[in-house]
């Protein structure tokens, strides 16, 4: 009788052991998928992020003169700057939908204008900000520029 007993408290040894092991592996796997969202998230934001900032770097590099500004500035009210110097923001909601608030990502744009003898040089600072509850956490940041030869800014 007492071996019997001794195969029954070893069987649900056994399957305590067995239900441990299961419950481990869950809590890992549901760790990973939680973490896989959110990385999935992450690389979402940057990708529009940067598809933004792409687009506004490809709208200075085609304007036609150096007064002229790109088309996404255009309708954004300037922020700052005077001189050559301007600072453009447009707001976006997380959905990259452009917002006037609560907006989710933030493109703050700089354009500097550089006048010589030669020419002028129109350079953009572009960056991409995520607005979260403890300051901005920038995402993408492009500098391109354009060159007019044979203009001078005065």
């Amino acid at each position: 009788m007492k071996s019997g007993t001794n195969h029954i408290n070893s069987f649900f040894l056994e399957m305590i052991l067995v239900i441990l092991f299961f419950s481990v592996s869950v809590t890992v796997t549901a760790q990973l998928f939680v973490s896989a969202a959110a990385k999935a998230g992450q690389s979402r934001d940057l990708s529009a992020a940067l598809l933004q900032a792409q687009n506004l770097a490809e709208q200075v590099r085609g304007i036609s003169s150096p007064d002229e500004l790109p088309a996404m500035l255009s309708a954004s009210p300037r922020v700052a700057g005077s001189g050559s110097a301007k600072l453009y923001r447009l707001e976006f909601d997380k959905n990259w939908h452009p917002t006037e608030k609560n907006s989710n990502f933030t493109v703050e744009v700089s354009l500097n204008k550089t006048g010589s003898g030669s020419g002028t040089l129109v350079e953009a600072d572009i960056e991409v900000l995520r607005n979260q509850s403890g300051g901005a956490a920038r995402l993408v940041s492009l500098h391109p520029a354009k060159y007019f030869p044979g203009t001078s800014q005065s």
